[in-house]
């Protein structure tokens, strides 16, 4: 098994050579990623199969196996692939920097949540898309004044609170999980003050259930709730990270160019992609920010002609009288 790992790292990193029998053009180790992708998207992991995918392309199950020897390595593959996107992170702040690789992480399990169901493990994260994802975040903490070890002990600890964080999510927002106006009805009958002396409050407003209390406003339709609730919890994170370490001086900026022109130039290259990556994101969240000014000043407006008309019916109703 360690051999079969061992090959789909080299595969994923162009290191093992693709067949030389078998169909090539139509046939590539990429289209039966992609494919896969789109058919855990569409109907979950479970459908994930050699067979299924062999059918997609019309071709036996055995032609999938000159490219991928199981199904263990497909989904490390499938894995490596949806991460695939440029993780945009601030460099100079790292409590931003890592709210930015926080929620790109829980966009990725909420657009392909059947990656929770497969097993971490340490060859996953030799994977090349892997490894940028973890070098994003270890960027992110760049202003952050801990050895780059602790950094790595941190991403451990914000990458699990993330997974497990989008696993519950899964879970709660599931509509099939939901319960009924019945089952609520019963547990705001049962969850009284003398049985549950702390809990019982939150029930009776409703937010233990689900729902949102008297006098909160209404969700954002459009807004993800997973994104919403993880606000919280990453508050939290950044507090305790800051009251372990500090938030002292640290040096800010990419390490020390390396001495070998080739890898002076990729480390290069890479920084500009990162800069240009984040300032893409920041004109993106600037345009979002923009239409839901609008949208709130469209709203204000409305209220104010709505006051304004219940006044002048209320002076019409006094001068009636």
């Amino acid at each position: 098994m360690a051999d079969e790992v061992d090959r789909v790292v080299a595969l994923a990193w162009g290191a093992d050579a693709a067949p030389q029998r078998g169909p090539k053009r139509e046939l590539s180790l990429e289209r039966i990623v992609e494919t896969a992708v789109e058919l855990a998207d569409a109907e979950g992991l479970a459908a994930v199969t050699m067979q299924r995918v062999a059918q997609a392309f019309g071709y036996t199950t055995m032609a999938m196996y000159r490219y991928v020897a199981s199904k263990d390595d497909l989904h490390v593959l499938m894995v490596d692939a949806i991460a695939r996107d440029v993780v945009a992170v601030d460099d100079e702040d790292w409590r931003a920097g890592l709210e930015q690789w926080s929620r790109w992480l829980l966009g990725v399990y909420r657009a392909h949540p059947w990656a929770l169901d497969i097993r971490l493990s340490m060859h996953a994260l030799l994977m090349p898309e892997q490894m940028r994802v973890a070098d994003a975040a270890l960027r992110a903490m760049r202003s952050l004044p801990v050895p780059p070890e602790v950094r790595l002990l941190l991403l451990t600890s914000l990458s699990t609170f993330v997974r497990g964080h989008a696993a519950v999510m899964r879970q709660v927002l599931d509509p099939a999980g939901l319960p009924g106006e019945g089952s609520r009805a019963l547990v705001r009958e049962v969850a009284t003050p003398g049985r549950f002396p702390d809990l019982a409050p939150l029930v009776a407003s409703g937010m233990y259930l689900g729902e949102a209390p008297e006098g909160m406003p209404a969700p954002d339709p459009e807004a993800d709730p997973a994104q919403e609730e993880l606000s919280l919890g990453l508050a939290v994170w950044f507090e305790g990270v800051a009251a372990a370490f500090g938030d002292g001086d640290a040096p800010t900026g990419p390490p020390e160019p390396p001495s070998e022109p080739e890898h002076a130039l990729e480390a290069a290259e890479a920084e500009l992609r990162a800069a240009v990556a984040l300032r893409k994101a920041t004109q993106r969240r600037v345009q979002e920010l923009e239409r839901r000014e609008q949208a709130l000043r469209r709203a204000r407006d409305a209220a104010k002609e709505a006051a304004k008309a219940a006044e002048r019916a209320t002076r019409a109703a006094a001068k009636g009288a």
